[in-house]
C-alpha cells in the first residue's frame, strides 16, 4: 500500500495544501503549531473515519469556514485508488473512487494503517475502554464480519438497556439472542488477536527496550474458555444475561458482555500499569503498535501505513534510536518531529517535509 498524495482544504489550520509522499519515510518537521500532527490526523481520518485528537468533527473545520475537504490518492493491490471526505460539521460524505460510502464502517479496511502518538500511554495506564478500542480498530480493518457483529451487538444492547430501564422483561429474549450471537464472535476474535499480538509484541518489546522480561497479554472476559466453539460461547452469554437480569433491571444497564471486557498487559508477570517504569510502559506501547502493524500486514496481504506523531518524544535516546532504526523494516512511514530526524545507518528512501508557514 502506498499513499501518493494528500490534499487538505479548510482542514484545521490549512486553508489549502497538497503533499506528495515518497514510498519510504516521510518526515514532517517544523516548529510547534505548524500543522505537523494535522497531516497525520487527516491520514488517520481516512483510515478509520475518526480523529485521534477529538470526537467533534466541527473541530476539524478551519476557523470561519463551513466545511472541510480532504482527498488522498493511493495504490492498493497495484491499482490506483482515490478516497475523498467532506464534512460540514453535521453531514459527512465519503467517496471511494466513484462510489459513495453509506457509513464510516465501509471506510474501514480501504486504507490500512497504524498510528503511534504520545497519548498512547493510555493504552497501558488508561481504562479498559482504551484497550478494547485498540483491539476493535485493528480487527475492524481486516474483518468486515467483526464490524458487522460489533455494530449489531451495540445496537441490541441499547435496545436491551432501554427495556431494562422500563422493567419490561417480555421483549428481552430477542435482543439477548442477537447480543449473545455477536458477543460470541467478538469474544473469540479478540482473544485470538490478543494471543497473536503477544507473540510479535514480545519480540518487539525486547528489541526496543533491550530487556529480556516477557511482555504478556491476557484477554479478560467472563467467558471461561475463549477457544470454545461459537455455539458454546453464545450459550454462556445467554446464561449470564439470564442470571444477572434481576440486578440489571434495578441498575438499568447490561453488566456482562464484550463491552465490559479488558486486556491485561503485563511485563515480567506483573501488570504494567501498576508496576512497570515509565520507560517500560512506553516501550510496551510502541511494541504493541508494531505488533498491530505486523498483524495487519499478515492478514491483509498488504503493507499498512505507519504513522508516528512526535516520534520518540516519550522515549529515552536509546529506545528512540532503536525505534527509528526499526522503521526501515516497515513500509511507508509518516513521522512528525520538531527537528528533522537524523537516523544513523538508514538506507530507506527518505523525504523531509519542512513546515515553516501554513
Amino acid at each position: 500500500m502506498l499513499l501518493r498524495t494528500l490534499y487538505l482544504h479548510n482542514f484545521r489550520c490549512y486553508e489549502e495544501v497538497s503533499f506528495d509522499f515518497c514510498p519510504g519515510v516521510n518526515a514532517i518537521w517544523g516548529a510547534n503549531a505548524k500543522g505537523k500532527t494535522t497531516v497525520l490526523e487527516a491520514i488517520h481520518l481516512l483510515i478509520t473515519g475518526s480523529s485521534f485528537r477529538t470526537h467533534q468533527m466541527t473541530d476539524l473545520i478551519r476557523k470561519e469556514s463551513s466545511f472541510f475537504y480532504i482527498e488522498a490518492s493511493f495504490v492498493k493491490h497495484g491499482i490506483e485508488q482515490k478516497l475523498r471526505m467532506t464534512c460540514d460539521g453535521k453531514t459527512r460524505k465519503i467517496i471511494y473512487n466513484a462510489t459513495t460510502c453509506a457509513s464510516t464502517a465501509e471506510l474501514l479496511g480501504l486504507l490500512q494503517g497504524v498510528i503511534v502518538t504520545p497519548d498512547d500511554a493510555l493504552l497501558v495506564k488508561g481504562g479498559p475502554q482504551t484497550r478494547r478500542h485498540f483491539l476493535d480498530l485493528q480487527l475492524a480493518q481486516v474483518d468486515p464480519l467483526y464490524i458487522h457483529h460489533l455494530t449489531r451487538y451495540n445496537r441490541a444492547m441499547r435496545q436491551r438497556n432501554a427495556l431494562l430501564r422500563t422493567k419490561n422483561a417480555d421483549s428481552l429474549s430477542g435482543w439477548e439472542q442477537e447480543m449473545a450471537n455477536s458477543a460470541a464472535y467478538l469474544t473469540q476474535q479478540r482473544c485470538k488477536a490478543s494471543k497473536e499480538l503477544q507473540m510479535s509484541g514480545q519480540r518487539f518489546y525486547c528489541a526496543l527496550s533491550g530487556e529480556v522480561e516477557n511482555l504478556s497479554l491476557n484477554y479478560k472476559t467472563t467467558t471461561p474458555n475463549n477457544d470454545a466453539e461459537l455455539v458454546a460461547l453464545k450459550q454462556h452469554h445467554l446464561a449470564l444475561f439470564n442470571k444477572l437480569r434481576h440486578r440489571e433491571m434495578i441498575l438499568g444497564y447490561t453488566l456482562s458482555g464484550p463491552h465490559k471486557d479488558d486486556l491485561t498487559i503485563s511485563i515480567g508477570q506483573k501488570e504494567a500499569r501498576f508496576f512497570a517504569s515509565e520507560g517500560q510502559q512506553r516501550s510496551c506501547v510502541a511494541a504493541l503498535r508494531l505488533a498491530e502493524w505486523e498483524r495487519l500486514k499478515i492478514l491483509s496481504n498488504e503493507v499498512p501505513l505507519m504513522l508516528l506523531d512526535d516520534v520518540g518524544v516519550s522515549l529515552d535516546d536509546t529506545r528512540r534510536e532503536r525505534l527509528l532504526m526499526h522503521l526501515q523494516n516497515l513500509g511507508q512511514v509518516f513521522l512528525t518531529s520538531t527537528n528533522e530526524p537524523f537516523i544513523k545507518g538508514f538506507d530507506k528512501e527518505y523525504r523531509a517535509i519542512h513546515l515553516s508557514n501554513n
